[in-house]
């Protein structure tokens, strides 16, 4: 079994060419890395707990159909997903909508919980730190240029969700989340302790993420193999909670870049790369536009818009002729 590969965040943030490279090779050949955090991890779980630990009636009176931001609480039972959730993103105020994916920004739909409304914002401020650090590093990793990404600006489109993948009680082994990889720079993972989540690498291994308090599990988006020509990989993964009596729970938090931005290539198509040959994994943008020439740029907010807004989720699930 593989294991992946353990990156030391402050060693990063100091500039360490060792731990820039681990960074480099961990985004190329696997696309997840582990980072240690025990202050992270625990506090994200509590959070998330306190959520779920709230009554029924006023979880679902958080429902994301009543945001016309996408924020908010719901449930899903079906053959892709077995789990419940809430989406949070910075709190702003909602835009003048010029552009579709203007409607994406606005306020979060909150319980009646000063206390957790405090720890999310918090949380997501500590994320946005992690995510520029990392960001930077690899940026200097594929270019020698700190800026070739942008940065986590203050107009950033961050999301956090809590998600609570329900107890298989009747012995069924139903997927909490089927295979995908996620539409960001980086997404930051905080799992508990009942384990489910596992990550494809470039070979096209599924490898266990170990369930081990104090770490947070990081997975390449699709934005950076987009940008890099597919040189990082968005790793695939999924969830299948193997837990007949408890839920599990999870905390991811998506680092993106501003809705405004438009994501430029690095440079020239890279070599020949190996994908993993395998069943279907659900992807925004098709590999065959991650490596097309043709293709130099990608605007963030559109294609966001589109995921959302229109219900384009993924690119062969969701193509015309399947529509």
């Amino acid at each position: 079994m593989a294991d992946l590969p353990l990156i030391d965040l402050g060693a990063l943030a100091a500039g360490d060419l060792r731990a820039r490279r681990a960074l480099h090779e961990a985004g190329r050949d696997v696309g997840t890395f582990l980072l240690a955090d025990v202050a992270l991890h625990r506090d994200a779980l509590v959070l998330a707990r306190r959520f779920f630990a709230l009554d029924a009636e006023t979880r679902h009176g958080l429902d994301i159909g009543h945001s016309a931001h996408f924020r908010g609480y719901s449930v899903m039972h079906n053959e892709r997903d077995w789990r419940e959730q809430i989406h949070f993103g910075r709190e702003r105020s909602a835009r003048a909508a010029k552009q579709p994916w203007d409607r994406l920004e606005g306020p979060n739909l909150w319980p009646p919980d000063d206390t957790l409304r405090a720890g999310v914002l918090a949380l997501m401020q500590r994320a946005e730190t992690i995510g520029r650090t990392l960001l930077r590093a690899l940026a200097e990793a594929v270019s020698e240029s700190p800026a070739l990404f942008g940065d986590v600006s203050d107009d950033a489109y961050t999301l956090l969700k809590f998600i609570r993948y329900h107890a298989q009680l009747d012995g069924t082994a139903r997927r909490g989340v089927a295979q995908h990889c996620d539409f960001s720079w980086l997404t930051l993972l905080l799992p508990d302790a009942v384990g489910g989540l596992q990550v494809m690498d470039r070979q096209g291994r599924w490898i266990d993420v170990p369930a081990t308090p104090g770490f947070v599990v990081v997975n390449i988006g699709e934005l950076l193999q987009f940008a890099t020509w597919g040189e990082l990989f968005a790793a695939p993964h999924r969830v299948v909670n193997p837990s007949r009596s408890q839920d599990r729970v999870s905390v991811p938090i998506f680092i993106n870049p501003p809705l405004a931005q438009t994501i430029r290539r690095l440079g020239q198509p890279a070599a020949a790369l190996s994908w993993p040959d395998s069943a279907h994994v659900h992807r925004v943008l098709p590999l065959s536009q991650v490596v097309d020439a043709g293709v130099e740029h990608l605007h963030f907010g559109a294609t966001e818009w589109r995921r959302k807004g229109e219900n384009v989720w993924c690119a062969e699930c969701c193509a015309p002729s399947r529509q």
